[in-house]
């Protein structure tokens, strides 16, 4: 039985963790498809909330999504950001220990995210980068305790919402 349009597209995007661009998902369609049909189509999916939407114009990259996938992509993206001010500011580490701390206090529960960071921001630079950046299940749990927003400055953080939207 032949795959749906709607369900090709979606497992093409689910298959593509970094998003995909307009152009590489007809590539990588099995059917031949006409991008004012590919464009409809993600547009109804994305109204659907089965896919969020990275960038504009040609830098435009399509994700498949569900609200979890976007707030996980969202974070990565923001933890990314972090991680670029941390290689350029490496003094600001100051201000991310400060915030562990206040976690600390504040959410006994996130102990075990806390212990992480903490041995994370205590040894090498790299181990903490790719932590704080990789996409992986256990780095997305670990973002959801952390103390590294306080690197993004509020206007960064709109910039990155506004750019990475769903329906």
């Amino acid at each position: 039985m032949e795959q749906s349009l709607e369900d090709q597209v979606l497992a093409v995007l689910a298959a593509s963790p970094e998003g995909i661009t307009a152009r590489a998902l007809r590539v990588a369609l099995a059917q031949s498809v006409s991008q004012p049909t590919l464009w409809r189509l993600l547009d109804e999916l994305r109204a659907k909330g089965l896919v969020a939407v990275e960038g504009k114009a040609r830098a435009t990259r399509y994700h498949a999504s569900n609200g979890n996938r976007l707030a996980e992509i969202r974070s990565r993206r923001l933890h990314e950001l972090a991680a670029r001010t941390l290689i350029r500011h490496p003094e600001r580490l100051e201000r991310v220990r400060g915030r562990l701390r206040q976690l600390q206090a504040v959410n006994p529960h996130g102990a075990r995210y806390h212990r992480q960071w903490q041995a994370l921001i205590d040894g090498p630079t790299p181990e903490l980068l790719r932590a704080m950046t990789e996409d992986s299940d256990s780095a997305a749990a670990l973002r959801r305790e952390s103390p590294f927003t306080v690197l993004v400055d509020k206007r960064d953080r709109a910039r990155l919402f506004e750019r990475l939207r769903a329906g």
